[in-house]
């Protein structure tokens, strides 16, 4: 029987306590490496690639930017997920904005962190439920709606549509699905036809984009 090969995730994390309690909850589903500093990650990188990074927020305090894109640099696959104390949108925005796909309150369960870290994996940005529309809002960097995708919203089947409006407004898969009488899967079909038709990388791009449509 083949074994089973597991996603690798780095954990840039110098907490010695969360980096034990995520290491004990998360090591059956992932294949886990452990790094206490940027430099150490990227020095070692090279002998297998991550597919998911999680990097601890004190790792970037001084120089976020630069250090986002030096991670993306030596691991261009690799999502990227911020964990660390709850932060200000305008925190959790910054964070997208530098290459990260969200930023994940270290203080919710480890239950959640691997949602989290399932979404990013399978291209969704994370970012929590009750902020997502403020985010939305706050967002200034708002990409050019071009002609092609104007037109491809009025390619959009009534229900596409219905699951893209839907997550304009902040609306999870599960929201979506009992607001629709359809199921979570049904809902995932959709969105990977709306991500098609308008040419958009994941959910937060397609609320963007909607959100500017109204």
């Amino acid at each position: 029987m083949n074994a089973i090969i597991k996603t690798t995730l780095a954990l840039l994390m110098p907490d010695s306590v969360l980096r034990s309690s995520i290491l004990t909850s998360l090591s059956s589903q992932f294949d886990i490496k452990i790094y206490d500093s940027v430099q150490s990650f990227i020095e070692a990188e090279q002998e297998r690639p991550a597919e998911l990074l999680l990097c601890d927020q004190t790792l970037l305090e001084t120089q976020q930017s630069i250090i986002l894109a030096s991670l993306k640099t030596t691991s261009p696959n690799a999502q990227i997920l911020v964990i660390g104390p709850s932060r200000p949108i305008a925190d959790q925005i910054a964070v997208l904005r530098h290459g990260a796909r969200g930023y994940f309150d270290s203080s919710l369960s480890t239950d959640k962190l691997s949602e989290a870290l399932n979404s990013i994996l399978h291209g969704e940005a994370w970012v929590e439920r009750h902020v997502i529309s403020g985010l939305i809002d706050e967002l200034t960097h708002i990409p050019e709606i071009t002609q092609q995708q104007r037109q491809a919203v009025e390619s959009l089947s009534p229900k596409e549509l219905e699951v893209a409006k839907l997550v304009s407004h902040g609306a999870t898969n599960k929201m979506i699905a009992d607001k629709m009488s359809i199921t979570e899967r049904t809902v995932k079909a959709h969105l990977t036809t709306i991500f098609n038709k308008m040419d958009l990388p994941d959910r937060l791009s397609l609320a963007i984009l909607f959100r500017d449509l109204r």
